[in-house]
C-alpha cells in the first residue's frame, strides 16, 4: 500500500495472488444494464478494443490508480447515458478519459453511422458498464490500489492497440 511497484513487480504479483477483492452484487455498478451472453459474443471485438484503448489512455500516466481508473470509467459511462461529454472531477481521470475519447472517437463515430446513433450509443453504454464491472471486481478497498490498471497492462501490453 505504500510502496510504488511497477505492475512488473515479482512481490507485487505474487500479493495479487491473495488479495481479497470485493465481490457482491449490492455494489456492481450499473444494474439496470443487461450485460448477457448475447451481448458479449456481440462485442466481444469491441470490448477488447475498447480495453485495449483504455490501457493506452493510462498509459502517460504510470502511477494511475484503480480509483483513477474508475473515476474514468463513469464519467464515460455518464457521458453515453446523458448524451453529452462529461468530465471526471479529477484531473488525473479527466485525462484518462479524455485520451480515450481521442483514441476511441473515429471508431465511435463510424460505429453510429453504421448502427443509426441510439444503438450504437447504447452498444457503448453496454461495452462501458462491462468495464466498470470488471474494474469493480478488481477492487480491494485500498484506496492506492492499482490490481485493474495492472491487470489491463498485462492483458494489453503496450503497442498492442
Amino acid at each position: 500500500m505504500t510502496i510504488n511497484c511497477p505492475h512488473s513487480c515479482a512481490y507485487l504479483q505474487e500479493s495479487r495472488l491473495h488479495e481479497k477483492f470485493r465481490h457482491d452484487d449490492a455494489g456492481m455498478p450499473h444494474t439496470d444494464v443487461n450485460i448477457n451472453q448475447e451481448f458479449m459474443k456481440k462485442s466481444e471485438m469491441v470490448l477488447m478494443l475498447s480495453a485495449a484503448f483504455f490501457n493506452r489512455a493510462l498509459q502517460p500516466v504510470p502511477n494511475a490508480t484503480d480509483r483513477d481508473a474508475r473515476e474514468a470509467i463513469e464519467a464515460l459511462v455518464a457521458s453515453f447515458r446523458e448524451g453529452k461529454e462529461i468530465a471526471p472531477e479529477g484531473e488525473i481521470a479527466a485525462g484518462i478519459a479524455g485520451r480515450f475519447r481521442e483514441k476511441m472517437g473515429e471508431f465511435i463515430k463510424e460505429l453510429k453511422e453504421r448502427e443509426e446513433g441510439p444503438f450504437a450509443d447504447r452498444f457503448m453504454l453496454g461495452v462501458l458498464v462491462f468495464m466498470a464491472r470488471v474494474a469493480y471486481g478488481y477492487d480491494n478497498g485500498k484506496p492506492l490500489s492499482r490490481a485493474y490498471v495492472h491487470y489491463l497492462r498485462s492483458t494489453f501490453p503496450e503497442g498492442a492497440a
